[in-house]
């Protein structure tokens, strides 16, 4: 597998989310303040309580993105490596992972799994090498490739 393409697509993807995470709380706050403008309604203290508990929501979704994003810029994926540590792309006999960012995104018409470094599966991974096995939660994985 290419592992700088697979980098690149989930930073595209990463990127994307963000995009989507801003849009979606501009168009929020307003609507937040179109409805703050129509107060006639008697509904407007429990609809405007709602838009803030879910303007908090979204702006935790992006600031986790952001600091993945942040995580994410942080980490060697350019270097080599035969061990299974942050910035690496472990193949495996059931899925890919790459190791550094939490989430799951598509390349090439498969599913790359993103991990963080304080995952369980990479509890059981670090430091290893193509074949080796990792086992979580009775799952065993047989490492194919580690880029």
């Amino acid at each position: 597998m290419d592992k700088q393409k697979i980098v690149t697509a989930c930073k595209k993807n990463l990127n994307e989310k963000l995009d989507t995470a801003q849009d979606d709380m501009r168009r929020l706050r307003e609507a937040a303040g179109r409805n703050a403008d129509d107060n006639q309604s008697e509904t407007y203290e429990s609809n405007q309580q709602e838009m803030l508990n879910e303007m908090r929501d979204m702006q935790d979704h992006f600031d986790f993105l952001e600091e993945s994003a942040a995580l994410f810029n942080r980490l060697d994926f350019q270097s080599p490596s035969d061990e299974v540590k942050p910035g690496a792309l472990v193949v495996t006999d059931k899925m890919t992972f790459l190791v550094g960012i939490s989430g799951d995104f598509d390349y090439d018409g498969k599913t790359i799994k993103g991990i963080s470094a304080s995952a369980p599966i990479y509890e059981a991974m670090k430091d290893k090498k193509a074949g080796d096995e990792a086992e979580v939660n009775g799952n065993v994985f047989k490492i194919k490739e580690v880029a």
